[in-house]
């Protein structure tokens, strides 16, 4: 992995984390969403997909190690080498977000980085990014506050379980998987539809880990939903209208085949209808979500070990921490004995 932390805290995979992340480094109408499935329509559900961020056990060097330097094809595309171990995520967002620049709106700190670095060699870019202040701070505002501090840095071992972030992305009318262990981008070939292609090529990886082995996480980066979804709905409601006075004229006209033409725009009003009340339900889930992920994000930076500290110390001082430690205790032991209902 990468030399060191570098002063880049560790982070979680999480849709929540991610989209907050992105929106605070300057990006607009882009979210993140979990992938339960790499079946074709379920990607070609989220449309438009910008990339997707795969993260797994990381064992050591790939024997499928590209060659070193560019090939022809990969010089358009946007990548730069791991320098810091713990910039893993944030990088694996960027990766997608930096090759996908004329789909995004990526904002001034974004666009600055990547004017700065487009010329760089990877590992040159690799270092600009671990001395970028401001993608620093973003990333760092999601640290977890810690009960003990440690200054001992101990390196991984062969024992301990180490988590990897690499992305897939289309550039060029190809399909590339960019890992910033590797010395430059892994080319998947021609694709005309990347979202059929890509979940062949995941799944390979997948099988190259033993079948014991669940640890997987998918995440996709996507158009904002909220923002698609107004979209259509304004789209719908001009339609509606028209139909709506296409009616009213109709039901002026005395003519015979006037009263059909009436029943057919007043079906077509109602299927309108009805698909804006499943966008409706739609928006309602997305913005229940929006407002999940500001939820969970607050409780994530928050600082909560005051509050412990200071509530066990009053329990202590009225004499009330021991005898609810030990009732705590009793009745850990008595669910151990419970037997497991299946």
């Amino acid at each position: 992995m990468g030399s060191d932390n570098g002063n880049w805290c560790l982070i979680e995979s999480d849709p929540g984390v991610f989209t907050e992340l992105i929106q605070n480094m300057g990006a607009k109408d882009v979210q993140v969403e979990e992938l339960y499935s790499l079946d074709s329509d379920t990607l070609h559900a989220l449309a438009p997909v910008h990339g997707l961020i795969f993260l797994f056990k990381w064992q050591g060097a790939s024997s499928s190690e590209p060659p070193a330097g560019p090939t022809t094809e990969s010089e358009h595309v946007y990548f730069a080498q791991q320098i810091i171990q713990n910039a893993c995520a944030t990088q694996a967002i960027l990766s997608v977000l930096l090759n996908r620049s004329d789909d995004i709106e990526l904002g001034e700190t974004l666009n600055n980085f990547r004017s700065f670095s487009v010329d760089l060699p990877p590992d040159m870019r690799g270092l600009a990014l671990t001395n970028c202040d401001q993608i620093r701070e973003v990333h760092n505002s999601f640290v977890r506050p810690e009960a003990f501090l440690s200054d001992e840095k101990r390196p991984a071992t062969k024992d301990d379980d180490v988590f990897h972030f690499i992305s897939y992305v289309p550039v060029g009318g190809r399909l590339y998987e960019l890992d910033g262990l590797k010395n430059r981008p892994v080319d998947h070939g021609e694709t005309s539809d990347w979202l059929n292609d890509v979940g062949e090529v995941i799944q390979k990886r997948m099988s190259e880990y033993s079948q014991s082995e669940i640890r997987f996480n998918l995440l996709a980066v996507i158009g904002d939903r909220r923002k698609i979804l107004t979209q259509k709905i304004t789209t719908m409601d001009a339609d509606i209208s028209k139909l709506l006075k296409r009616l009213e004229a109709l039901r002026l006209d005395d003519r015979a085949d006037s009263h059909d033409e009436v029943n057919r725009v007043e079906s077509q009003i109602g299927m309108l209808n009805s698909e804006r009340v499943e966008l409706e339900h739609m928006m309602e889930i997305e913005n229940d979500k929006f407002a999940k992920y500001r939820t969970d994000n607050a409780l994530r930076k928050h600082n909560f070990i005051p509050m412990v500290y200071q509530l066990l110390r009053g329990m202590a001082m009225k004499g009330s921490l021991e005898p609810a430690t030990e009732q705590a205790k009793e009745l850990g032991k008595k669910r151990a004995r419970q037997p497991r209902q299946e």
